[in-house]
């Protein structure tokens, strides 16, 4: 393959192509007007162009397997930033491979510009990736290389190798569409029973299809789609059985979903602004504090407070300071410090959302002597040490209590030492099972030991700086 930089200019002027349907431009959302093996891409400041496409490509495997084992029939789907999907949803073939074609914006030439995706990807009897811990990083679509053999595109690599963690879960599953929402967002669709539990998801793909895994054959599941600005109407499939089930479409309903506004208290000089997402209460795991956001719910907050239009009818709870900002919702147990939950009925907010605060958080600095960075980490002790510093938002702290929980949000190690000592601890819990994502958290505690219940939190480490994989070095 040859590099972008490097492309001759005759080759440029042959990657662009006059529509095949005359003087009329080419459609990017219809793929129609350009020639067999051209597809019709965005160019922004002018009209429409007809280009080579451009591809990602990977394989899926699971993740800690000994022997690589790849993952058949994974589906694969594309999400832009707002989660919504850019790309139809590919397979994945015997051997894990996979191959799906991306819109991306060009320039005039035809190279790919800058814009990111990321990836997600479902398949029986293993957990979503994106999901539970494990974040997914944005693949950079200029990046691609230029593959003249093949008239294309690729972009393919480390972030496209999708490494999937087995999962208990049920033997069926459910394959259905959603109505295309007028705006083009995309839709979350939530399987959830009757009785409470937790709630299994699907993104649609840019058709409106979807597949949901890992549900228990013999249950009812209602079926709910979750898009900004649509309401969709609830379908209850009939009691499931083993293997594949089909859904009735879900299709639009009334109106165009609330306009929610809520307060936030910044407290110890904490930063603004910072991330705010809803996530459909359902998906939501309290050990993990993470849930499935639809797409286009989250939103960056202002100096005071943050608003969400377009939120579908739903329970959700709002998540605050999910991101690397800086800062953690204050859960030291006083006043607007109780998890935030709302309910959309009838295209309105039912009630008021309260405030709540927000504080600095604990200051993690290294994990397994590593450096902490936004982006997941390898750590390869099988009692990895973890740092942290000591700052005034948390000052009078007199005890840490450092937890680490797996991927299911198992807590797997809890424990409690001086706040006056070198804010170092060695993971002293189970083993540490090769593959395997963990989440470390560290809570800055006012109380001396032995703790009394209740106690107060003053902060706590943020979720997306302690994150991390066990893969230990192979053996010699």
């Amino acid at each position: 393959m040859t590099s972008p930089r490097t492309l001759a200019p005759a080759l440029l002027v042959a990657l662009v192509a006059c529509s095949s349907g005359g003087s009329d431009p080419c459609d990017p959302v219809g793929q129609a007007g350009c020639e067999a093996g051209l597809v019709c891409e965005v160019v922004p400041g002018a009209t429409p162009g007809c280009f080579e496409p451009l591809v990602l490509s990977g394989a899926v495997r699971e993740l800690g397997a000994a022997t690589a084992t790849p993952v058949a029939d994974a589906r694969v789907v594309a999400l832009d930033q707002d989660r919504a999907p850019r790309s139809s949803v590919a397979t994945s073939a015997a051997d894990g491979a996979w191959s799906l074609r991306v819109p991306a914006p060009r320039n005039a030439s035809g190279l790919p510009i800058q814009a990111s995706v990321t990836l997600r990807a479902d398949a029986q009897g293993y957990q979503t990736f994106p999901g539970g811990l494990r974040t997914a990083l944005p693949l950079e679509l200029s990046s691609a290389v230029h593959d003249a053999a093949n008239r294309r595109w690729v972009l393919s690599g480390a972030l496209t190798s999708l490494e999937l963690l087995p999962a208990a879960g049920g033997t069926a599953w459910l394959h259905g569409t959603v109505a295309h929402p007028p705006g083009g967002v995309g839709a979350l669709v939530v399987a959830e029973t009757s009785g409470g539990g937790a709630g299994h998801t699907a993104i649609a793909d840019a058709g409106g299809a979807y597949t949901i895994f890992n549900l228990d054959a013999g249950s009812t599941y209602q079926l709910r789609g979750y898009a900004k600005g649509v309401n969709y109407l609830p379908v209850a499939p009939a009691a499931l059985v083993a293997g594949d089930n089909a859904a009735p479409p879900l299709a639009l309903g009334a109106g165009a979903g609330a306009t929610l506004t809520g307060g936030i208290i910044f407290n110890n000089g904490q930063p603004s602004p910072v991330g705010i997402a809803l996530v459909v209460e359902s998906t939501y795991v309290e050990s993990l504090d993470r849930g499935e956001t639809p797409p286009g719910l989250a939103v960056p907050s202002d100096a005071g407070g943050y608003t969400i239009t377009g939120v579908p009818d739903g329970r959700y709870v709002v998540l605050a300071a999910y991101g690397v900002d800086g800062g953690v919702r204050d859960v030291s147990g006083g006043g607007n410090t109780a998890p935030v939950e709302i309910e959309v009925a009838g295209n309105a907010v039912v009630g008021t959302a309260p405030a709540f605060k927000v504080k600095p958080a604990v200051s993690l600095t290294s994990i397994d002597g590593h450096e902490v960075t936004p982006f997941q980490q390898a750590v390869t002790s099988a009692t990895p040490e973890f740092a942290w510093i000591r700052t005034s938002a948390y000052s009078s702290a007199s005890t840490y209590r450092i937890r680490v929980y797996d991927a299911f949000g198992v807590e797997v190690w809890s424990h409690d030492q001086a706040g006056a000592g070198d804010n170092l601890a060695t993971y002293a819990g189970e083993a540490l099972v090769p593959g395997m994502t963990y989440q470390l958290r560290i809570l800055a505690i006012a109380e001396a030991l032995p703790l009394p219940a209740p106690f107060t939190v003053l902060s706590q480490t943020e979720d997306l700086l302690g994150v991390f994989t066990y893969l230990p070095p192979p053996p010699p």
